[in-house]
């Protein structure tokens, strides 16, 4: 199945011109990815679990040196290269796990080490910054967490789809929402919420297309690799935040019609899902080209691991072999991906598929007499008529090992991509599943939602370290975790809450004493109160809903 992203521009180009896009027309095997015009990269994913073992490869048996040149002038060799000792890139320096800051007792507590009160004092100011200007009432750090955590339990319980009324109602409602404020109080911080300087936005977006969020995002994403220290298998892809909105750099899914969003490129735990850097694409900007390739995308995410021995597993729109060379050297990791067949240095004996047989591979090393890094090519027949081949790169591998166990005598190379590759298509689902995103037309705010699912997610894997035996034998822990959190959260502001019921109706008292699980003054108390108060008065209090 090929996959396309074209830009907003493009789809409203297409559409004036009745150039319909069919997503089943198969253009190729590999994914196809549109950024722009003059950009354009391919996926393909191979999934499989075989067992490994362990056997040489069949169609180059020979031991001999044989040199193979590429067009570029780049030497390569048939067999394998001595290994005489370990290589320091294959050294992990850093061992897996928490970090001292990333100590914590409870499920708010992991929450907060992204949703940081610093940060949220960020949005709060320039909320109420709005806020003053509709002449609405201003917020505050708890009543924003309050919000954030309506926000989360809404995910946990799929209720994020439903109308507000609904979900406020007597029907569909749900009293930790009716405790913790009113609906009209959350219609409305959902309308006021904003990130930035609204006053100074049009100029700074001259020169950046993502400055309405940039300072927020970015706090978070340099909160990541503070608290969890990960495996040495690490994996760079895309993860695309739904929105159907207005958005300079959306992007469009061509195979699957309507999946329009924003795109965010991710360094993450191939096997705990962790996220540890993000980087969203905001379109061209005014940075040199070097600055905006593949290369320079991969380079910035794995900079706060450079030289700790990870191997970092890319696809083909990133894989080259000056990036696999550059890691290898300046950074002291190692790269495994596929490779686009137009790739520079690729000689072309290794893309010829003629007469070769189904699920057979081929090897090309670098050639040790050029003092390069150590680059392994492969070459795998994927299918036949029309016969195609899979190319991948390895500078962690270093022999021809083949599966031979299996039907499909897959190479280490292919089996090590297979089992890293699924790292973020699998965080794209959790985060899906039990999403906070609400619909809104304003991209920042669908960003902030993204945000927070993300938060939810790595606020769970440290929970989830701290706390090992916390639900070990249920299924969907990450709901349960969810649920917990949003309790937290959302227990000082129904506390504060109660210590004044009056002005409140009967439902609301009801569902503060529901939420803390405790009985408040009885309403017959109260009400002769608030009666002989109006009295002295001589006016009504408003009755809050």
């Amino acid at each position: 199945m090929s996959r396309s992203f074209l830009t907003e521009k493009e789809v409203t180009a297409m559409v004036n011109e009745d150039n319909i896009v069919d997503a089943s027309d198969p253009e190729e095997d590999d994914n196809v990815v549109t950024y722009d015009s003059d950009t354009e990269y391919h996926r393909e994913i191979e999934s499989d679990s075989s067992s490994r073992s362990s056997s040489p490869d069949q169609q180059h048996a020979s031991t001999s040196n044989i040199a193979v040149i590429a067009r570029s002038g780049r030497e390569y060799t048939t067999a394998p290269p001595r290994q005489v000792r370990r290589s320091v890139q294959n050294i992990v320096s850093f061992h897996e796990g928490l970090t001292n800051e990333g100590l914590t007792s409870n499920a708010s507590e992991s929450f907060k080490k992204f949703i940081t009160p610093e940060i949220v004092n960020i949005i709060v100011h320039h909320t109420n910054e709005e806020a003053s200007i509709r002449h609405l009432k201003l917020t505050n750090t708890e009543e924003f967490y309050a919000f954030i955590s309506i926000l989360i339990l809404m995910g946990a319980n799929n209720d994020s789809e439903l109308p507000i009324d609904d979900l406020w109602g007597k029907v569909l409602g749900k009293n930790i929402y009716t405790a913790t404020m009113s609906r009209i109080r959350f219609g409305e911080l959902l309308s006021l919420i904003r990130f930035d300087d609204k006053q100074t936005r049009t100029e700074r977006r001259k020169q950046d297309k993502f400055c309405p969020i940039r300072e927020v995002f970015y706090k978070i994403d340099e909160l990541f690799v503070k608290y969890y220290i990960p495996s040495a298998h690490l994996t760079i892809d895309e993860m695309l935040s739904l929105f159907r909105g207005r958005c300079p750099f959306k992007v469009f899914m061509k195979d699957k019609p309507g999946k329009y969003g924003i795109l965010i490129r991710m360094l993450s735990d191939a096997h705990t899902r962790y996220i540890l850097k993000m980087e969203v694409y905001a379109g061209k900007d005014e940075r040199p080209a070097e600055e905006q390739s593949a290369k320079a995308v991969v380079r910035r995410l794995v900079k706060p691991l450079e030289g700790t021995g990870r191997n970092v597993t890319t696809d083909r729109y990133y894989t080259s072999i000056e990036l696999a060379e550059e890691l290898y050297n300046d950074d002291k990791l190692t790269l495994v991906g596929t490779l686009k067949s137009n790739r520079k240095h690729i000689p072309e004996e290794l893309k010829k598929t003629q007469g070769r047989e189904l699920y057979s591979s081929r090897f090309l090393f670098t050639n040790p007499k050029t003092g390069k890094a150590p680059v392994t090519l492969v070459s795998y027949i994927t299918r036949l008529k029309p016969t195609r081949n899979l190319l991948l790169l390895s500078t962690q591998h270093n022999d021809r090992k083949v599966d031979e166990s299996t039907e499909k005598k897959k190479t280490d190379v292919n089996l090590y991509y297979n089992e890293t590759k699924g790292g973020i298509d699998s965080i794209d689902q959790m985060t899906r599943h039990h999403s906070v995103k609400k619909g809104t037309r304003r991209w920042p705010l669908s960003i902030f939602f993204t945000l927070i699912d993300i938060a939810c997610l790595n606020g769970g894997t440290i929970f989830m370290k701290n706390n090992p035996d916390w639900n070990k034998k249920k299924h969907n822990v990450r709901r349960l975790y969810m649920l917990d959190l949003g309790q937290q959260l959302v227990r000082p502001v129904v506390e504060e809450r109660a210590k004044n019921i009056i002005g409140l109706q009967k439902p609301i008292i009801s569902a503060i004493e529901s939420v803390l699980g405790k009985t408040l003054p009885s309403t017959s108390v109260v009400v002769p109160i608030i009666s002989a108060i109006e009295s002295v008065l001589g006016k009504r209090f408003p009755v809050l809903v």
